[in-house]
Formats: C-alpha cells, sequence, structure tokens
C-alpha cells in the first residue's frame, strides 16, 4: 500500500466506529505502514482539550468537568460563554484539517480520523443551531481537508441506545436525542456527504471489515 490515505469514521455513539478503526491500527501496525490516529471531533480536539484542562487548572473548581451536568448546562446557556467555545473550537478543527492532517500526509502518515466535519455539524445542530450558516462555518466547509475514504456506520437510535446502555456508557444520551441526530444524519446521507454507508446493525462483524479494507485497497 504505497497511497498515503486520509480514512474518516462517522456515525451515532454505538455505531461501530470503535471497533473498526481499532481493526485498521492494528492492520496498519501488522504491515508496517505508517499511520496517525486523530480524534476529530469538534469541541474536543486535542489544541481545544489543552486549553480546556488550562483554563481548569486557572479557574479550579470554577469550571465543571467534561460531560453532561446541569453545571455544565448552565454554563452553556450564558451566551458568552457559548460564543467563546464555539470561536475557539472552530478555530482548533480549522488548525486541525487546514494545517495538521496535511502535513501529516506530507510527512507520509496514513491517517485515521476519529469523528469528522459531518459529525460536528450534528452536534453544532443541538448546540449552536443558528451558527451553521455564518462565516466560521462556512469558511471551515472551504478549507477543510477531505479524506480519501469517507464512512458512516449506520445504526437506529434505538440499536444505538441499547448497545450503549450495555457498554455502560457514563454519559448516556436519551433515545429521543438520538432519534434526533439519526434524522441529521440520513439528510447528510441523501446530500452524498460519505463514500460509503455500512449499516452495521445488519452486517456482521467481518462483511463490514471487508468492505472498509476493500475501499482503502481500491484507492
Amino acid at each position: 500500500m504505497k497511497k498515503r490515505l486520509i480514512v474518516s469514521f462517522s456515525g451515532i455513539d454505538s455505531a461501530g466506529k470503535t471497533t473498526y478503526i481499532t481493526m485498521l491500527r492494528k492492520h496498519y501496525e501488522n504491515n508496517g505502514i505508517k499511520y496517525k490516529y486523530i480524534w476529530s471531533r469538534g469541541g474536543y480536539t486535542n489544541g481545544f482539550e489543552l486549553i480546556k484542562k488550562m483554563t481548569r487548572f486557572i479557574l479550579r473548581k470554577k469550571l465543571p468537568q467534561s460531560g453532561s451536568s446541569n453545571k455544565r448546562t448552565e454554563m452553556m446557556n450564558n451566551k458568552k460563554i457559548s460564543s467563546t467555545w464555539y470561536i475557539i473550537g472552530m478555530l482548533d478543527l480549522m488548525r486541525l484539517y487546514s494545517i495538521t492532517i496535511p502535513i501529516y500526509k506530507l510527512l507520509g502518515y496514513n491517517i485515521i480520523l476519529d469523528r469528522y466535519i459531518w459529525d460536528t455539524y450534528v452536534d453544532f445542530k443541538f448546540m449552536f443551531p443558528h451558527k451553521l450558516n455564518k462565516f466560521l462555518w462556512k469558511t471551515l466547509e472551504k478549507i477543510y481537508k477531505k479524506p480519501d475514504i469517507s464512512i458512516i456506520n449506520y445504526v437506529s437510535a434505538e440499536v444505538s441506545y441499547e448497545r450503549s446502555v450495555i457498554k455502560n456508557e457514563p454519559f448516556l444520551e436519551t433515545l429521543e436525542k438520538r432519534e434526533q441526530r439519526i434524522r441529521i444524519y440520513e439528510e447528510l446521507i441523501e446530500k452524498n456527504k460519505w463514500d460509503a454507508v455500512i449499516n452495521t446493525e445488519t452486517k456482521s462483524i467481518d462483511e463490514t471489515w471487508k468492505i472498509i479494507i476493500q475501499k482503502i485497497y481500491m484507492k
């Protein structure tokens, strides 16, 4: 495999992204292929996480920890705080998509992206719906580095919720909110935002992996 590829994995929680990302990482390692794994969900990128850690250190107990909580909801309802959060998150995504990822590719790395721009779009539909047609988001859509292969793992909201309960996820999103997320993902699927849409609810792990690895070696 001589090509340096950017492969992105998208989808709702418990759709199987981690399973196939782990399989791809092992495949690369077993075949001596250089790669970088990058968590690229807006608001949780490494640059933004560093800023949040520094802010928590300075403010001590004044800033809530990550995850759902009444204190965090109350904080994000403050327009100045939420606007600052959004701006920093967007700027770090721009840095990641337009600078960091192209540099890694130039250095000879294959890149595995856990979530990507459209997962952030789904998140921001809930958090900042009025900002998605404004300057920062439009700029991001123009400058982001498009993956060579983009994959969305699809399951129903019910299956997503059941799997999350079994996994005992710490911040369990409600079934109703997952249904809303699925509707947004379906709208994006209709707009052909991904190269491959894989229903991991109906396909086995082996079937899904075969589709993914064929996509990679057909490039």
